[in-house]
């Protein structure tokens, strides 16, 4: 059911809302609300975005300043202070980055990866890595 609830709620993000008969809670609600839209994320400041699913995540990195992190569906959130890009490696990039007792890790492959649940396809495979607990994905520049 929750991986259902963040489907829609990343479908959400680039289609107009569909109609449901269940709503998210409202906790994981708010934390969804408070990221940009897919379209709406340029503007807001956001420079590349990621997903992933089981449990289902977003991550956006601002260009300036922040990378704001939700998952388990939404029941979880914090914003990290943006620390240097390491680009040691070729085609990957990563971010360590702490706040409020809480450790994040990002790692960004430029390899193509595919979402688990939509199928789509996206230029980069992530991995984050929230107080020791790794979550994968996809992602893109906005």
């Amino acid at each position: 059911m929750r991986a259902l609830i963040l489907a829609v709620a990343l479908v959400a993000c680039t289609q107009p809302a569909p109609t449901l008969e269940a709503a998210p809670e409202a906790g994981a609600q708010d934390a969804l609300a408070a990221m940009p839209s897919w379209d709406g994320a340029r503007a807001a400041g956001v420079d590349f975005r990621a997903i992933g699913q089981e449990p289902g995540w977003m991550l956006d990195i601002y260009q300036r300043d922040q990378i704001k992190l939700i998952w388990d569906y939404g029941e979880n959130s914090t914003t990290f202070p943006l620390a240097a890009a390491n680009t040691a490696r070729e085609g990957v990039t990563s971010y360590a980055t702490q706040a409020d007792g809480r450790t994040l890790a990002v790692t960004i492959q430029r390899t193509p990866c595919q979402d688990a649940m939509s199928g789509e396809t996206y230029p980069a495979t992530v991995e984050v890595v929230i107080d020791g607990r790794a979550l994968n994905g996809c992602g893109m520049s906005v």
